[in-house]
């Protein structure tokens, strides 16, 4: 496929995206050509296209982020949508065959507080969407393995074996996460200081028992963007090299991350991330 075909596929599975958001703002799907074995979740669970979030969330911000696989016919979108409730990150992939959307994946994340900043999930961010010189990409095939050797990692405190930048910023529901100044926060997150590998090896994910249900429904070799669909499952009795043991009860996250890779190593990883009950599936295996 030229660039120009690839290009006009990207924007024919945006404007699918576009289509499917107006429909949401408007609670009418009535316009939309869903495949006969349509499958939707909505935080991992399987329901009817209208139900669940659909029918509290009242509006979406302008904004976001779009993230496209022309060889799969997928498209994903971050955004912030405001609820009932209040505001919360909003993520959905859809599967385009041919004119049908045939998979409608949605990700909410309510208030995660000191990690949730909607103003920085929804800004601009030309650098992470650029395409990437020719001789600076990766195959398909490697920046995949790239994601998967960064949860290996996680799982096994082992950051020597992540193809990593010292200076990776990791954005977990818009908040730094790596890297970064902490001079104002509490002994609790000084961890977050810290490059990525130092991180990992020095234990201060252990209480991240296992990743499992890894997914990779985009990849975007252009842009050296590779989307992970991915549940962290905490055990609750696991503590941190400080002592602390984070949570304190049983629970899993199911997490939507990008990871922007360039020249073999990670330069940047953006993550949007909610707890669900332990040991849940992902509505997708």
């Amino acid at each position: 496929m030229t660039q120009a075909a690839r290009h006009r596929e990207e924007q024919r599975l945006i404007a699918a995206m576009d289509a499917y958001l107006a429909a949401l703002r408007a609670k009418d799907f009535r316009a939309l050509k869903f495949a006969p074995n349509l499958k939707n979740t909505d935080n991992t669970v399987a329901l009817p296209v209208g139900a669940g979030s659909t029918r509290t969330i009242r509006s979406l911000r302008e904004g976001g982020h779009y993230f496209t696989d022309v060889a799969a016919g997928q498209v994903e979108y971050w955004g912030v949508a405001d609820q009932i409730a209040g505001p919360f990150l909003y993520g959905v992939r859809l599967k385009i065959e041919g004119r049908l959307i045939a998979e409608i994946e949605t990700l909410l994340v309510g208030n995660t507080d000191p990690y949730f900043f909607p103003e920085i999930v929804l800004a601009p961010d030309a650098a992470f969407h650029a395409p990437v010189p020719e001789g600076r990409r990766a195959t398909r095939d490697r920046l995949i393995e790239c994601a998967n050797l960064y949860f290996d990692g996680i799982e096994r405190n082992d950051g020597s074996m992540v193809p990593v930048r010292d200076d990776c910023l990791r954005l977990v529901n818009g908040a730094e996460d790596t890297v970064t100044d902490v001079s104002e926060l509490g002994a609790s997150e000084a961890h977050r200081a810290l490059g990525v590998r130092q991180q990992m090896t020095e234990g201060h994910y252990s209480y991240i028992e296992q990743l499992r249900a890894r997914r990779f429904p985009i990849v975007d070799v252009e842009r050296g963007l590779v989307v992970a669909h991915i549940l962290f499952d905490h055990p609750g009795d696991i503590a941190k090299p400080d002592g602390s043991v984070p949570f304190g009860r049983t629970n899993s996250m199911m997490a939507f991350e990008v990871f922007k890779i360039v020249d073999d190593e990670i330069q940047a990883v953006w993550a949007l991330c909610y707890t669900v009950n332990y040991g849940c599936a992902s509505g997708w295996e």
